[in-house]
């Protein structure tokens, strides 16, 4: 380039100007890369929210206080629908009458969105699925066992989320029967995420990724190059290996659902923690895994 623009001038002085001019921007140029490298640099931060290890990435500057927020967010969340004994969840489920318990807002915005998805999947996503999940072995960190046929028909009767009783007066949440039991397991990390990315956006946070453990994502702005995310699905079979990628714009969110994390083989047959709440078996549709696009990361978590 030098040399061209130098055989156009024809003078020395000419030829000596331009050369330093150029010198200039190419060191200014090196030096605007580098900035843009360091602007592009990205903050990452992780924890683990409801058993579930959570990272958020953002490129943009000074965005740590906003990150710090949107973890101190999750928290709140999980204090309400986690497992210690105090959660709101663990007190409906262990203590809750017909007169119901008060709840906090997030408890009760991620039970009456939980209803209303039972409502609209023909019940297939019900979160009182609770004693069918304990039942095969599935809760928390279990690695499943297989139920006889007697016991799963004496537990379906205690699912249902027509069961759930919701008082608004007074914000309270009961149970219609003893034996019942709700599991947000479905829903809530993808609640979490959704809100999240609420609190990123708030803080002016233009660029951002949430991955909540691989099954729950939302994203803000692009990623690193200036173009959409992308996320590499797994294998279900095969988890060292991507079977597709997917471009997520800045607002969507995606959930997968896969029957490899928790299960179980026994005489060929593979039993997983997804549970059809209506029969009280694992899903048997012949579908490894599924994976929703949508701009509600409540919403794609659900439907998956």
């Amino acid at each position: 380039m030098t040399g061209d623009l130098v055989r156009i001038s024809g003078k020395s002085i000419l030829r000596k100007w331009l050369t330093y001019t150029l010198i200039a921007i190419t060191v200014a140029g090196f030096a605007g890369m580098a900035f843009l490298r360091m602007k592009r640099e990205p903050i990452t931060r992780s924890g683990y929210v409801m058993g579930t290890l959570v990272e958020i990435t953002t490129y943009d500057r000074g965005a740590e206080a906003a990150v710090d927020a949107a973890f101190a967010r999750m928290a709140e969340i999980e204090r309400q629908v986690g497992r210690d004994d105090d959660s709101d969840l663990s007190r409906i489920n262990t203590v809750s009458t017909k007169e119901g318990i008060p709840v906090g807002p997030d408890t009760w915005n991620i039970l009456t969105t939980a209803q209303k998805y039972w409502e609209i999947t023909d019940k297939a996503f019900d979160v009182t699925v609770g004693p069918l999940v304990n039942l095969w072995g599935f809760g928390y960190d279990g690695e499943g066992r297989m139920p006889s046929r007697e016991q799963i028909e004496a537990e379906l009767p205690n699912v249902g989320s027509d069961k759930i009783i919701f008082i608004p007066k007074d914000r309270r949440i009961g149970l219609a029967k003893s034996g019942m039991a709700i599991s947000v397991g479905g829903i809530a990390k993808g609640y979490a995420v959704q809100e999240a990315a609420r609190v990123l956006a708030e803080r002016g946070v233009k660029s951002a990724l949430i991955n909540g453990g691989m099954s729950s994502m939302k994203v803000l702005g692009t990623g690193s190059s200036g173009k959409d995310w992308r996320v590499g699905i797994e294998d279900p079979r095969d988890t060292s290996r991507i079977i597709g990628t997917i471009r997520l714009k800045s607002g969507q969110a995606l959930g997968t659902s896969a029957d490899d994390r928790r299960y179980f083989i026994k005489d060929g047959k593979r039993y997983s923690h997804i549970i059809d709440p209506r029969t009280g078996y694992p899903a048997d549709k012949g579908i490894a895994s599924v994976t929703i696009i949508a701009e509600d990361a409540t919403k794609a978590d659900i439907l998956t």
